[in-house]
């Protein structure tokens, strides 16, 4: 992994676990399942770029850590786009 790669592994997996908290606070807030297998999905997502992150920084994590660049920045922009349809909210009240 270069210096991209890496960063991208952080930012996964920062935004990952952040969204995965929202979606466990949430879960427990409503009592809904799915929100807590949503919140699950997304901190597998997260562990995702944490071993592939470490995988890079140490030696003693071998090949099935190992993750790519590109689907490592796929997984960063379905994390992105799921980050932005949590803060842009539900659709707008129409104008009269």
């Amino acid at each position: 992994m270069d210096g991209v790669t890496e960063a991208a592994a952080v930012v996964l997996a920062g935004l990952s676990f952040t969204l995965a908290a929202v979606g466990g606070a949430a879960a427990a807030r409503y009592s809904d399942r799915r929100l807590a297998l949503i919140a699950a999905g997304l901190g597998s997502i997260g562990v995702v770029g944490v071993l592939g992150l470490l995988h890079e920084i140490s030696p003693a994590y071998g090949g099935p850590f190992a993750v790519d660049s590109t689907p490592l920045l796929v997984l960063l922009l379905a994390v992105a786009l799921l980050y932005l349809a949590v803060a842009t909210g539900g659709p707008r009240a129409p104008a009269r």
